[in-house]
């Protein structure tokens, strides 16, 4: 806390200080004036938190000044010093709003007690402020939030008509509307100059590079922070009539150009087609989305847009990527279980796809969904349930949108074709009850190996997202926790049959980690290791 002393007599004036300075307390004298006059002089540069101040001054004296100190700073703490003894001038003080009323020769106690007071009080208002402020943060937080989730529901699902007043106010004013998707690329902090607890720092960066540039291009719009995708932000902008979209157009190489020199991020951008009507744009996200894919073939940092419509009024038909000598091809090599074979020629067709600068990806996943479409066919055919080896659709779907790369999308293309050879040539058209039997059998065996689903899968040539809902319908549980279900029940036996430690046991059982082991543990048997061989050893 700053202190300011006033008093006309220099002598006293340095005895006051030094009893402040004798104190202890955590309190710096920073300024010392004669008279009030420059006293408040002082007060305008050096903003003390109390002022120590006699009455009794030339010039003015200290009820005056009090009411003219207040005037400059309403917060200021005071405390009158004085040889009067009187209540009178204490009275006057109250109605400035003194802190405290002293008597010459000040005591140390009572000077000690007035000080402590005040320091207690001004530690209990910061804190009363820091605790509204961080109310306030929290009640911001909460409702920036809760607008980001409206606007994020608004984008996903077609029946989410409910709008928010700033989409209400952008649709007021817009003839024309589009989403922008924004793609960053995945960050961590620290991240350049940003250390390590400053990413809302960086968020806000990147965010205000985004609306400035809009802004500045004259184009108003609403920013959302996608509440599931950490790196996508959309933009939903309305253009007024006759407004040019080459804007746009500029806007984005701006922001493209700002996030990755000023922050030293990729950003992948993609544009959805113009809607006369806002409660649309939910059409423009998602082929903004789509389109935003193109960066797995043609790379990140572009901006993507929805190609223009041909001179008919209609889109592109849709195409087969199979043709029928493919078909033939496809089946003898499946015959034969010629594996690489069909591996290269995927290689080689989603390559061509690739290297044609005018394709795009929904070419890709076109050619996967018939390539999955045919291999359905064909096991069909030769086998019972072509699940089992190859999944579902809507499997096949959400593994392509997870994807970041074109040969992530070969490698998983032909990991479909490996299973259902592997199934064709090794079971013996083997059904679905047959392989999760063999499954269970493999686990009761292998349980105490580093088993992971994706090793079951690859082992018994199936397809490791129908596999798993299989399993939970077959066994009620999923089946992470039915292998260690078998691993508890062999602990279990090790904790009461042997003497083994328990960092011994949970590695015997499968578990190189002794924290997550004992962690599962408590979970089934809702004690430790260590209670339940001890309960065990009490009951014998």
């Amino acid at each position: 806390m700053n202190i300011m002393v006033l008093d006309d007599e220099p002598i006293i004036r340095q005895g006051i200080i030094h009893k402040i300075t004798q104190t202890g307390l955590p309190v710096t004298v920073i300024a010392e004036a004669g008279d009030g006059v420059q006293g408040l002089q002082l007060m305008k540069s050096v903003k003390p938190d109390l002022i120590l101040t006699d009455i009794h001054m030339p010039g003015i004296d200290g009820l005056e000044f009090i009411r003219q100190a207040r005037l400059l700073d309403s917060e200021v703490q005071v405390v009158i010093i004085t040889g009067f003894d009187n209540f009178d001038y204490a009275k006057q003080a109250i109605k400035y709003g003194v802190a405290n009323y002293m008597v010459k020769p000040l005591e140390e106690e009572e000077l000690y007690a007035t000080l402590s007071s005040l320091l207690e009080r001004k530690e209990a208002e910061h804190q009363t402020v820091q605790m509204i402020q961080e109310l306030r943060s929290v009640a911001e937080t909460s409702q920036e939030a809760f607008r980001q989730q409206a606007l994020t529901q608004f984008l996903q699902e077609e029946d989410f008509v409910t709008a928010t007043a700033e989409l209400e106010e952008l649709a007021r004013h817009g003839a024309y509307f589009t989403a922008v998707v924004i793609q960053l690329e995945s960050f961590k902090v620290p991240h350049q100059s940003f250390g390590s607890q400053e990413e809302s720092l960086l968020w806000f960066a990147i965010k205000n590079i985004v609306t400035e540039r809009f802004l500045s291009n004259s184009i108003q719009g609403i920013l959302v922070h996608h509440s599931l995708r950490r790196f996508e932000l959309v933009y939903v902008l309305g253009l007024r009539k006759g407004q040019d979209k080459a804007g746009v157009t500029s806007a984005l190489e701006s922001i493209s150009f700002g996030i990755r020199k000023y922050l030293r991020l990729e950003a992948t951008i993609g544009v959805g087609p113009y809607q006369e009507q806002i409660t649309r744009v939910q059409e423009s996200y998602r082929e903004a989305k789509q389109i935003a894919r193109n960066s797995i073939l043609h790379g990140s940092s572009r901006i993507y847009q929805t190609p223009t419509i041909t001179s008919t009024g209609k889109e592109a038909q849709r195409k087969s990527f199979i043709s029928q000598e493919d078909i033939r091809l496809l089946e003898d090599w499946l015959g034969k279980w010629e594996r690489d074979k069909i591996h290269k020629w995927i290689e080689r067709r989603l390559g061509a796809i690739v290297q044609e600068p005018s394709s795009s990806y929904v070419m890709v996943e076109w050619f996967c969904v018939d390539l999955y479409l045919f291999l359905n066919k064909y096991w069909l055919v030769h086998a019972d349930n072509s699940k089992w080896a190859i999944g579902e659709l809507t499997d096949l779907q959400r593994e392509l949108e997870q994807t970041t790369a074109w040969q992530d999308i070969v490698d998983m293309m032909n990991k479909l074709v490996t299973n259902m050879i592997g199934l064709l040539s090794h079971t013996s058209n083997l059904d679905g009850k047959e392989i999760m039997e063999a499954v269970r059998v493999y686990l009761e065996q292998h349980y105490a190996e580093p088993i992971q689903l994706s090793v079951i899968a690859e082992r018994f040539f199936i397809h490791p997202n129908y596999f798993s809902k299989r399993f939970k319908e077959k066994y009620g549980e999923s089946f992470v926790d039915y292998l260690n279900g078998l691993r508890m029940k062999e602990a279990a036996r090790l904790l009461v049959e042997t003497d083994l430690k328990i960092r011994e046991i949970s590695e015997r059982v499968g578990f190189e980690d002794a924290a997550y082991f004992g962690s599962v543990f408590r979970k089934r048997f809702k004690m430790t290791p260590g209670q339940y061989r001890e309960q065990s050893s009490d009951q014998t």
